[in-house]
């Protein structure tokens, strides 16, 4: 299928101005560059309430951590109202809760449910596995403050869009083995599922649609405390954690999972692939594929119009699998 109108106007501006990549601006420069993009997030619609919290809770290795969070409550909630951990995307570099704050308002909107965003710490100050550590924590603590918060723990997703997306999947395959995490449903948004860059979706997209391979090799850099693109030797600096390459995972038992990938996107086969796994593990998984987009299409939905609609659809399937 061919570019949709408006990404075709988006491909066109950036071979015209050649903007500089993330990755040629430096972490900070970067980070600013990225936090100035509010105007592409677009408007989301207004909540009953929005609270900034922090959550603490115990690592696996013990540690104690402390993780901002924000919930969004959508207006006409029940008394117990289902929960959507949210984890956002940025390559674990960029974005906060703020660059996605858009983003959980049409979630919680569609969806009917309360959305806590996660304020996880960015590589590479914090790398592997600490993003991962920040996101169960926050996600045990609100399964921990259910009762407090008004919240059904029994009816809890998790959701991210691309390393978010990796976020999610690490989180509900960390919460296999915890008693006290029920993870009730998965979405992975055009997810980052392994640092291999040979895919034929990347030799496709290598460069001039938006995201490019070799930004995709300096955020698995940074994510591996390595900042210097330049450095990062996928046979040098291979990746074996399962909880960071999705595709070493062991997805038996992992919950009902809806993969949604991009078109016109470097990440696109990786994503597809991910979705065969998991079924081969005896995972039920459903597929989108927004073939006529580009990445970020959902997250940059004030440029985007289908990032809206498709946002309003995966509020509504992420509802009726809750219940």
């Amino acid at each position: 299928m061919t570019l949709h109108p408006q990404a075709q106007t988006f491909v066109a501006w950036l071979r015209e101005a050649q903007p500089p990549r993330w990755e040629e601006l430096g972490v900070e420069k970067a980070r600013r560059g990225f936090a100035a993009l509010v105007d592409s997030f677009g408007e989301g619609p207004r909540m009953q309430t929005v609270e900034d919290r922090l959550v603490e809770e115990t690592t696996v290795d013990g540690q104690r951590l402390s993780v901002p969070v924000r919930l969004y409550r959508p207006a006409g909630l029940p008394v117990v109202a289902p929960v959507i951990m949210f984890y956002h995307g940025g390559g674990w570099v960029l974005g906060d809760v703020e660059s996605h704050d858009s983003t959980c308002r049409r979630l919680a909107d569609a969806s009917g449910a309360v959305v806590v965003s996660v304020a996880y710490r960015l590589a590479p100050e914090s790398p592997f596995p600490g993003p991962v550590q920040d996101c169960f924590v926050a996600t045990k603590a609100i399964a921990k403050m259910a009762g407090e918060l008004s919240l059904d723990a029994g009816r809890m997703a998790v959701m991210g869009d691309s390393a978010g997306g990796n976020l999610a999947a690490a989180v509900a395959l960390l919460a296999k083995d915890d008693p006290n995490v029920l993870v009730k449903y998965a979405v992975l948004v055009y997810p980052v599922v392994t640092p291999t860059f040979d895919s034929g979706s990347y030799c496709k997209f290598e460069s001039g649609f938006g995201l490019t391979k070799r930004t995709m090799q300096w955020f698995w850099a940074n994510y591996f405390g390595r900042e210097a693109a330049d450095l990062f030797d996928v046979d040098a600096c291979e990746v074996t954690d399962p909880l960071a390459d999705l595709m070493k995972s062991d997805f038996r038992g992992f919950p009902p999972t809806h993969v949604l990938v991009a078109g016109y996107d470097v990440l696109r086969d990786e994503g597809l692939a991910l979705a065969d796994k998991m079924e081969a593990s005896g995972v039920r998984v459903t597929r989108e594929n927004a073939s006529d987009m580009l990445h970020g299409f959902v997250h940059f939905a004030g440029r985007f119009e289908t990032g809206v609609t498709t946002m309003r659809s995966l509020g509504k399937r992420i509802a009726n699998q809750l219940g």
